[in-house]
């Protein structure tokens, strides 16, 4: 039996037509250090995922992927090209960032909602991609407000001094050091070994983080400053020459989803794992922080804005006071939107 000549057309256009739109579409990898439950996975990149796919009608993807690597790697390997993007965290890169740190220093308020949006439009505006070589982000955000917490209660001051203490590097290592933490420098992916084996007396995370990762059997007491005590510098990375070969078009549609839009999706979803975590734990579990462990507190972080604004300005950052009295300026602005 043989095809009509008009048959046989048909058949070929519709491959061709197929062929066409799988060459079209493209697809991207995003690896992450949590797993897809995760706040920042499921109410956060998953649903970014759709409104790339949304905003470029099918023409780009998102893949989101959960290998078992260190945290501290995934700048490496976007910048390598190993993956297309990733979920960064800066204070794990030693050295290699100063401008960030702005939005991990105390005082700065908000919640990560608003932190973030503030910092993805004040850092982009005042310090532009200059610190991220290689990479490009496409996103900045926070967590919620950054807690002490242990295994044991602390009811003055003095019962810092000596606590083995996880943090993650950055303004959390510098308040650790003020308040004599001996700390362990560790991402949160080893928190849980480190607690359960008397590695460490405690953690620095926001509360979410302490259910997230299975963590609250092993600390029991959260401590609250007011106005936040650290918050933590992350965003969502693309290899930049990956970024300059999307067309026009897969670009305009990865970004109008993406800056302070992706950087507020992210925040929100920290917002609201904070909320399920106090609910699971209990209103009164969360202790806001007085008297003298207060005090202890305040004059250990005293002096860490000065310290962020000499290192900045010797980074090149014109004028990083007046750039940190924005952030926070806008924080509040956002807080009252």
């Amino acid at each position: 039996m043989t095809l009509s000549f008009a048959r046989l057309s048909a058949v070929t256009l519709a491959t061709s037509l197929l062929a066409s739109t799988a060459w079209a579409e493209r697809v991207l990898t995003l690896e992450t250090y949590a797993g897809p439950k995760h706040a920042v996975n499921a109410a956060g990149l998953d649903i970014w995922a759709k409104q790339v796919e949304e905003a470029s009608d099918g023409e780009l993807k998102i893949n989101i992927t959960y290998p078992p690597v260190d945290p501290r790697d995934l700048m490496d390997r976007v910048r390598s090209g190993i993956t297309d993007l990733a979920w960064m965290t800066h204070g794990y890169t030693t050295g290699r960032f100063v401008f960030t740190d702005m939005i991990e220093l105390p005082g700065n308020g908000g919640n990560a909602e608003q932190a973030s949006r503030a910092y993805w439009k004040v850092y982009t505006e005042e310090v532009g991609m200059r610190e991220h070589r290689g990479v490009t982000p496409i996103a900045l955000f926070t967590h919620g407000p950054g807690m002490i917490h242990t295994s044991n209660p602390i009811t003055s001051g003095d019962q810092f001094e000596g606590l083995k203490i996880r943090t993650g590097g950055g303004v959390q290592a510098a308040i650790a050091e003020g308040l004599g933490f001996v700390t362990v420098a560790a991402p949160v992916t080893k928190a849980q070994e480190m607690l359960s084996q008397g590695v460490a007396d405690g953690v620095m995370f926001s509360i979410e983080t302490i259910k997230s990762f299975n963590l609250g059997d092993l600390v029991t007491y959260h401590y609250h400053y007011p106005d936040n005590l650290y918050g933590s510098s992350m965003a969502i990375i693309i290899n930049s020459s990956v970024l300059d070969s999307l067309t026009d078009s897969e670009r305009e549609a990865l970004m109008s989803v993406s800056g302070e839009h992706l950087s507020g999706l992210i925040g929100s979803a920290w917002d609201g794992a904070d909320k399920v975590a106090i609910e699971a734990f209990g209103s009164d579990s969360v202790t806001v922080m007085e008297g003298d462990v207060l005090e202890a507190v305040q004059a250990a972080t005293d002096g860490l804005d000065e310290a962020w604004i000499t290192r900045a300005k010797e980074a090149g950052l014109e004028n990083p006071a007046a750039v940190l009295s924005k952030l926070r300026a806008e924080i509040k602005d956002q807080g009252a939107e």
